[in-house]
């Protein structure tokens, strides 16, 4: 299946306009308004808040996500992995980064970045890593450190799966049932979900 992300823009103007559309009209009633101008007077001075990611702030705070950098959310047909989640953070222009669900993630572009040159960079990182398989580095460093330590034997295996978890084999026997068992999960693992194999006999 092809990687795909959808965008849709965090738009200030039309989260405004969407509050607006929360707040009822008075009533006017004849004779009172006053109380009409009172009430739209009052309503004004509430602050207007908006729910991001990262909490809920006021309209107006300059610490407002919005406010400070082009916001995207992104949309995948894919799970969004430590290692996808690294390589995106890791695109130049991106600022800000969280990831709301396994499918969606919040993007904020730093202000003197063009969102389509980011965006462009961002969907050939994902789609590069269907064909190589990423990894963060804490679990890289953990990969190498098992390594380390079952090199020694004459047979041995790790895999990591799309999502980042670990699993290893090692036997010094060339009849290992256990062993030869363990190859063909970690075989159908990789040709159902992905993931790597790191063996002394690659695959």
């Amino acid at each position: 299946m092809k990687r795909k992300i959808a965008w849709e823009k965090w738009d200030e103007d039309l989260l405004l306009e969407e509050m607006f559309q929360d707040i009822p009209s008075p009533e006017v009633i004849e004779g009172e308004e006053d109380l009409e101008e009172e009430a739209l007077a009052f309503m004004q001075k509430i602050p207007k808040l908006v729910s991001t990611p990262l909490g809920i702030f006021q309209f107006h705070d300059k610490m407002n996500p919005l406010r400070q950098y082009d916001c995207w959310a992104g949309h995948t047909n894919f799970d969004i992995t430590k290692g996808v989640q690294n390589s995106i953070e890791k695109t130049k222009g991106v600022e800000l980064l969280v990831i709301v669900s396994r499918y969606r993630f919040f993007l904020g572009v730093g202000k003197l970045f063009k969102f389509r040159n980011v965006r462009s960079r961002i969907e050939k990182t994902v789609s590069t890593a269907q064909e190589k398989f990423l990894i963060d580095e804490d679990t890289e460093e953990t990969v190498n450190l098992i390594k380390e330590i079952i090199s020694t034997d004459k047979h041995w295996a790790i895999f990591i799966s799309d999502n980042g978890e670990i699993d290893y084999a090692s036997t010094n026997s060339d009849d290992d049932d256990s062993f030869l068992e363990k190859m063909l999960l970690y075989k159908q693992k990789k040709k159902n979900s992905g993931g790597r194999i790191v063996s002394n006999k690659q695959d």
